[in-house]
């Protein structure tokens, strides 16, 4: 080495690391403070709050579709726009008894205070038939 590039360049120091793991907590908890509580838009909700929120209108016949199936609509009073909409289709028979059970979606959002269209496929025409929501997944707050 120089005499010459030592003056003009200083001393070498070791460099420093530190570990990936605490570089990425920290940055997460800077998120957290940063961000506060945030509600979970992306998580399904539970049957309590689809029972609160939606109402299923159906036909009370099967009808025609490459086989039968069951159409209507889910009627929203949540002040969310959903999606991912999981419905539950009970095929009953004429004492009320559950022969089938099948699921199904709504195609699509269903608007803050809105209704969507549904049909879901069912393996054969029952007496009757019992639809339920099951889950849904929140999009965006609409002004109703």
């Amino acid at each position: 080495m120089c005499a010459g590039s030592r003056a003009r360049w200083g001393t070498m120091f070791a460099m420093k690391t530190v570990p990936r793991f605490h570089s990425l907590a920290a940055f997460a908890c800077a998120l957290l403070i940063v961000a506060g509580p945030v509600p979970p838009w992306g998580h399904a909700q539970n049957t309590t709050e689809a029972d609160r929120y939606f109402k299923a209108e159906w036909e009370p016949e099967a009808v025609p579709r490459g086989g039968w199936a069951v159409q209507g609509y889910v009627v929203s009073s949540h002040s969310y726009r959903v999606n991912g909409v999981r419905l539950q289709v009970d095929v009953l028979d004429s004492a009320g008894e559950v022969e089938n059970r099948v699921f199904g979606w709504v195609p699509g959002d269903v608007p803050a205070g809105g209704r969507a269209y549904f049909f879901v496929s069912v393996p054969k025409r029952g007496a009757s038939y019992r639809v339920k929501v099951l889950s849904f997944f929140l999009v965006s707050r609409e002004m109703q």
